[in-house]
């Protein structure tokens, strides 16, 4: 499966959320999301750090880019605790119709918070 999440995801050090988790839409063949036929409909981003305890999620219902997510936080999402530089796991799950069937696809990242 390609990789779905940018490698390094900003942290936003009033709020101490990652300030917005993004990353490149690609489908299991590593071509670009949307391709002819394929309309996302909503994007589930979470965010987990093993090391400070911190999670967070946020969502993409619109606004989509041509082959990119942005999980801009609408609706408003979670976070609990404080996420800190360094590693920590990004997972997505990604609900689309491909031209006939409402779908969904999900991935997992290891990223790096700066």
């Amino acid at each position: 499966m390609p990789r779905n999440w940018d490698p390094s995801q900003n942290i936003n050090g009033g709020s101490w959320q990652v300030e917005w988790p993004q990353g490149p839409l690609t489908d299991d063949g590593g071509s670009a999301f949307p391709d002819v036929g394929w309309t996302p409909r909503w994007l589930e981003a979470w965010v987990v750090q093993d090391s400070t305890g911190a999670s967070q999620r946020t969502a993409q219902r619109s606004g989509w880019a041509p082959g990119r997510w942005t999980a801009d936080g609408i609706p408003p999402g979670w976070i609990n605790g404080r996420f800190q530089p360094g590693l920590a796991l990004g997972i997505a799950l990604l609900a689309y119709n491909d031209g006939t069937t409402d779908t969904y696809d999900w991935w997992l990242d290891p990223i790096d918070l700066y």
